[in-house]
């Protein structure tokens, strides 16, 4: 127990630093390709950080672990959103683009809708899998168009000429973060759940906490510390793009693994707590075109009563 206790604060260390390394690179990447920090935040970063997510539930789902492998990648979009836009929120207003905010928001609230639709008997079939990559594929096409369009628009003589020069280093420290974010969050991930397991926790609630908060730790280091560095919506961007590619992609990929079976607790409990930070973070952005310290303050309050239900109401389930 002690050696994981070790391995998960060298895990922190770790994604820390790598998360670091993303927001200082992404910056100085959408500086050289004229990119806006928001759209480079749900591409880039978005992609790199889900990567932990990927790996896990992927492995989850071909070990036969179905609450791990949805528990993660559902319960990472819940924290996600509750935890470290809360917390990015706190540290200071986060202020988007409301047109672009909402229609990325539309494919996350997509994905999420998908994703309960077509596990609705508590089961998921290969071919949903992958109607769910497919929507992903989808998605990522229709993101590099907006980053072309974004470019037009951005004009030719707008780029950051110092930055331009430095675009091959901040690709080559964009690839050292993904390292170190990879590395830690495998760290984080395994003996967080060998820690849970000593413990007698049940898979899906290893899936919806501990495995969540842990390959959630990249974009909440990113989120973090891109809210400190004074680039708020870098954060939110990447927030977005990291939930449409947790329900597509890392969903779709686990689902065409390996047919997935979910258990009561996951649908009765964790979609409609998706559901209800969705209309939380959707809400407050088309109301207020930001998100204020107000609404950061009441998703940590309910991230912290969606916590306390995973402890409590597994039971009921």
């Amino acid at each position: 127990m002690f050696t994981d206790i070790l391995l998960i604060a060298v895990g922190f260390a770790l994604v820390a630093k790598g998360g670091d390394l993303f927001v200082d690179s992404s910056i100085q990447i959408g500086r050289a390709l004229r990119i806006p920090r928001f759209v480079i935040g749900g591409t880039l970063v978005s992609l790199a950080t889900t990567a932990p997510e990927l790996v896990v539930s992927a492995t989850a789902s071909w070990m036969g672990d179905s609450g791990i492998a949805l528990g993660n990648a559902v319960g990472s979009c819940i924290c996600n959103i509750g935890l470290i836009v809360g917390m990015v929120a706190l540290i200071m207003p986060v202020e988007v683009d409301r047109a672009d905010f909402m229609r990325r928001a539309a494919w996350m609230v997509a994905g999420g809708v998908l994703v309960v639709a077509f596990s609705w008997d508590r089961s998921m079939e290969r071919v949903y899998g992958v109607l769910l990559l497919a929507g992903a594929a989808a998605y990522l096409i229709w993101d590099l168009a907006g980053v072309l369009r974004a470019r037009r628009r951005a004009g030719p003589d707008t780029g950051d000429a110092e930055a331009a020069e430095g675009l091959g280093a901040a690709v080559g420290w964009f690839a050292v973060g993904g390292v170190l974010v990879l590395l830690g969050s495998r760290l984080l991930v395994t003996s967080g759940q060998d820690l849970a397991t000593a413990l007698g926790v049940p898979s899906a609630i290893i899936g919806f906490s501990i495995i969540a908060i842990g390959t959630s730790v990249p974009e909440l280091v990113t989120g973090v510390t891109a809210a400190r560095k004074g680039v708020p919506d870098l954060s939110l961007g990447n927030i977005v793009g990291a939930n449409v590619l947790n329900l597509f992609l890392i969903v779709g990929l686990s689902g065409t693994i390996q047919p997935l079976a979910l258990d009561p607790f996951s649908q009765r409990y964790g979609f409609p707590w998706l559901g209800i930070f969705f209309l939380a973070i959707v809400g407050a952005v088309l109301r207020f075109g930001l998100v204020r310290r107000g609404a950061g303050t009441a998703l940590l309050i309910l991230y912290g009563l969606y916590a306390v239900g995973l402890v409590s109401l597994p039971a009921l389930f």
